[in-house]
């Protein structure tokens, strides 16, 4: 079984990489009431959030938030349907994803 990396420690992109493989492959993925607002307004669909987070490029190191409850802030990008989709998402300490916004670039 795969290890989660302890979130005491900021995780390095290759650790917030493997933690989200492990979580989408769980199905630990929350959305917030923004994310879900964006993603109907800019027509992106859950399956394309869910490909950014399993095959998208990690762009910035993860960095610590507290709003929301706290966690690891990340953005992804991911070239899906045409497009450069853009997803930030939160690794929560309670070992989550949160999704809090996708955009397209």
């Amino acid at each position: 079984m795969l290890e989660i990396v302890p979130l005491e420690k900021s995780p390095t992109k290759a650790e917030v990489k493997a933690i989200i493989d492990h979580l989408v492959k769980t199905d630990k993925i929350s959305w917030t009431k923004h994310s879900k607002a964006r993603m109907n307004e800019r027509d992106i669909a859950i399956p394309e959030v869910i490909n950014c987070l399993q095959k998208g490029v990690v762009m910035d190191e993860p960095y610590q938030i507290h709003d929301h409850g706290g966690g690891y802030r990340v953005t992804l990008e991911k070239r899906t349907a045409g497009r450069h989709l853009r997803v930030v998402a939160t690794l929560k300490y309670t070992q989550r994803i949160l999704v809090i916004t996708a955009i397209w670039v």
